[in-house]
């Protein structure tokens, strides 16, 4: 898996932001609720949209009533004869950096714990100190090596 660069780290990190924000502004409106408001603004009716879209207008008004998700595809018609625009993004829950030391941190931590198990086999138990050590050292190893390491079960 190729490295990524610095400039890829920020536009994730920026899309992730933009989708946060996002989030905060629809003020927790369900998508349905969203297509409901538009069309209204619109001055649409559910079965003028229903025929624009191409969907039963059954369909229209399960989705505004939040009482069925619609599938990718019926989003997307449905958005498209409100003349709008299907945005995905993700939004990370925490900044890469964090999420990739996070996960260095439980790698390691399982790696020292069964090295910790086996020596406890042996009525040999580490120090502390050199427990942490080991863990820092197995942590640093994972964040700057080879990223599949990281991730593999």
């Amino acid at each position: 898996m190729k490295k990524t660069s610095k400039s890829e780290k920020i536009l994730i990190e920026e899309i992730s932001e933009f989708a946060k924000k996002l989030q905060r502004l629809t003020r927790g409106l369900t998508i349905g609720e969203l297509i409901k408001l538009i069309r209204i603004q619109l001055g649409m009716s559910q079965d003028a949209l229903s025929k624009r879209a191409s969907v039963p207008q059954s369909t229209v008004s399960r989705v505004e009533g939040s009482e069925k998700t619609p599938t990718l595809a019926t989003l997307a018609k449905i958005l498209d004869a409100l003349s709008c625009d299907l945005v995905i993004a993700p939004s990370l829950k925490d900044p890469i950096d964090i999420v990739r030391s996070k996960q260095a941190k439980k790698k390691a931590n399982e790696k020292i714990s069964y090295l910790r198990g086996t020596m406890n086999l042996e009525n040999q138990e580490p120090d502390k100190k050199l427990i942490r050590e080991l863990i820092k050292e197995e942590e640093g190893k994972l964040l700057h090596g080879s990223s599949s390491k990281l991730w593999k079960k």
